[in-house]
């Protein structure tokens, strides 16, 4: 092992430890275990903590994680055992866990590790994701939806709404809940909301949702509240749509343009036009500005010019936000796509692996996951000198999830510790 691997080993043993060491990393703190007081072999914090150093290091399945513990820890957690655990988890447990991952987020805002970058205040972007797709027959939780298709046979599917901190650099998940089966995403962000503002009311001014969730009703309730939405415009809003396309689609002056960027293969740079023609438009009388973003892209085999125009509606105030910043807040709002939910596709499968389908299994494990995520990604983005940073920050997750794996093989027993014990590097 290289001088330089070690100290990054350490550097990370560091960092992990002083994590699970604070009380909102405490899962005993949080939630209640759900089996049974009789015949229990495995301590809660066990089952809880194989779990989530599973995530962390990207095992496939609860056999992983089996696995893993064989190494890590004195004695093999067998995944029957994990798998028998997960699927005891009820509404009440999961509940719990959401808000043992807010209150983690917290302790990040407090140690000033969610600092906006590019931007002057902090910007959640709000987006439905589908966590599971499989037979009717296999849907156990109660919240899934059934989808019947034109062609084929009809199938179930569990979605969530799911925020991320765009603005901040290692784009944490702040909040993720499932999507009841008799709404939307649409219907479901007013309660998201309210958790969003009771938890990070002074983290947030910004609330930046695709066209699913545009709907004045919305519009109403994050306005009120003297917050910013941003919602994506679409054709479910017809009226501002076309009237949208009316006063933007044919300006040719642009407001702002980026720079040219190369794309696999091929040029791309990005126009914003706008105009405050619309405010109050509809019965909306808290919109402010209506955006159009033109993405101009030069194929690079062709030379053809292609151009894809996206729609926006907010009540930004037009001096709140610079125009290059405008479209740093849209193209950061890919981050959730790009950051998040690839990431969570990608790498730990999260669409097609399923551990535990059982009872509510899918949204524990879920939200474990997602405390996976914003371990790593804070490791990688924030908490690594400025040199070493640089270089994690172009590695995949996957070499990330070989070395936490070397680093919870070698440390699993005291990472186990009711408080850690922090060393120098």
């Amino acid at each position: 092992m290289s001088n330089s691997i070690k100290k990054l080993l350490d550097r990370s043993d560091n960092f992990l430890r002083r994590m699970l060491g604070k009380p909102a990393w405490d899962f005993n703190r949080f939630v209640t275990d759900p089996r049974k007081p009789q015949g229990q072999r495995w301590p809660f914090k066990t089952l809880m903590r194989s779990l989530l150093f599973g995530f962390l290091t990207l095992r496939g399945s609860l056999r992983g994680v089996e696995s893993l513990t064989e190494t890590a820890f004195d004695e093999r957690v067998p995944d029957s055992t994990l798998y028998d655990f997960v699927s005891k988890f009820g509404s009440a447990e999961v509940a719990q866990l959401r808000a043992q991952l807010h209150a983690q987020v917290r302790t990040d805002w407090r140690s000033k590790s969610l600092e906006p970058v590019g931007l002057p205040c902090g910007v959640a972007a709000v987006d439905n994701k589908t966590v599971w797709t499989g037979a009717v027959a296999a849907a156990h939780d109660p919240e899934a939806q059934i989808v019947h298709p034109k062609t084929g046979p009809p199938y179930a599917q569990l979605r969530v709404v799911r925020s991320v901190l765009i603005s901040a650099a290692a784009k944490p998940v702040i909040d993720q809940v499932v999507i009841r089966h008799d709404t939307n995403e649409g219907g479901t962000f007013p309660e998201v909301f309210v958790v969003l503002e009771t938890n990070y009311g002074g983290l947030i001014r910004v609330y930046s949702m695709d066209a699913g969730f545009c709907s004045k009703a919305n519009g109403d309730l994050v306005a009120g509240a003297d917050k910013v939405y941003i919602f994506g415009l679409k054709g479910n809003q017809p009226e501002l749509f076309k009237e949208a396309q009316r006063l933007l689609g044919s300006l040719t002056t642009p407001a702002v343009s980026t720079d040219w960027e190369s794309y696999q293969g091929d040029r791309i740079r990005s126009h914003l036009y706008r105009t405050s023609e619309m405010a109050g438009y509809h019965g909306w009388s808290h919109l402010r500005q209506v955006w159009r973003i033109e993405k101009e892209i030069i194929k690079g085999q062709t030379g053809e010019v292609e151009r894809e125009n996206r729609y926006f509606v907010t009540n930004l105030p037009a001096e709140e936000f610079r125009p290059p910043q405008i479209l740093y807040v849209v193209r950061s709002h890919w981050g959730i796509e790009n950051n998040c939910n690839w990431t969570m596709d990608v790498i730990w499968d999260e669409d097609s692996k399923t551990w535990c389908g059982q009872g509510l299994g899918i949204r524990a494990l879920g939200l474990l996951r997602a405390m996976a995520y914003n371990l790593i990604s804070l490791l990688r983005c924030r908490y690594l000198r400025n040199r070493d940073r640089r270089r994690a920050e172009k590695e995949s997750w996957r070499d990330w999830g070989d070395r936490l794996f070397l680093l919870i093989t070698r440390e699993g027993a005291r990472l186990l510790a009711p408080n850690p014990v922090i060393t120098g590097n």
